[in-house]
């Protein structure tokens, strides 16, 4: 008997200090008064300056590279999407490669990349249009369950809901 309650007595411990604990290591404290350095945009490398137009992936999948580069990797494209969106989460989501994609398509003089959540794209979508002639980048971003039909609107400033879907289409 008393062995018995020794047992339980040493074991109580190592039970309980499981408890609470937390296995995922993405979830961890920041030390005190710890600031993550801020996203910048990506600069090309002396001497690698992006030289193909970004029209030359109209027609390609956003993730086919050309020239050994694909469309969320150029330059201009990441700058953009970093300017234009400032949720990390947001702009990993569109970068991603989880869900269905259409090629890139022409909108005017804009070229854009439409791209959703795998089983749920009309619910759950987003597209990015740059305008290279004006340097500026636009991202359209839809979820039903939080928006209804309406979608949110990035362009460097706060994001804008519009009753509108996001452009799928040139």
């Amino acid at each position: 008997m008393r062995t018995a309650i020794a047992v339980a007595l040493l074991a109580a411990p190592l039970l309980v200090g499981g408890c609470g604990r937390n296995d995922d290591p993405t979830k961890t404290a920041a030390p005190s008064g710890f600031t993550p350095p801020e996203t910048r945009a990506p600069a090309p490398i002396a001497g690698q300056a992006q030289t193909t137009p970004i029209t030359a992936y109209v027609g390609k999948y956003p993730h086919d590279a050309v020239d050994g580069v694909d469309f969320f990797d150029r330059t201009d494209v990441a700058t953009g999407l970093v300017n234009a969106v400032g949720d990390a989460k947001l702009r990993e989501m569109i970068r991603g490669r989880s869900g269905p994609a259409t090629p890139v398509f022409r909108m005017g003089d804009r070229v854009a990349s439409w791209g959703c959540e795998e089983h749920n794209c009309g619910d759950h979508n987003w597209t990015v249009i740059v305008d290279p002639k004006r340097g500026k980048t636009q991202v359209c971003y839809h979820d039903a369950a939080k928006m209804g039909p309406q979608s949110d609107w990035y362009d460097g400033a706060a994001p804008a809901r519009r009753a509108e879907t996001c452009p799928s289409e040139g």
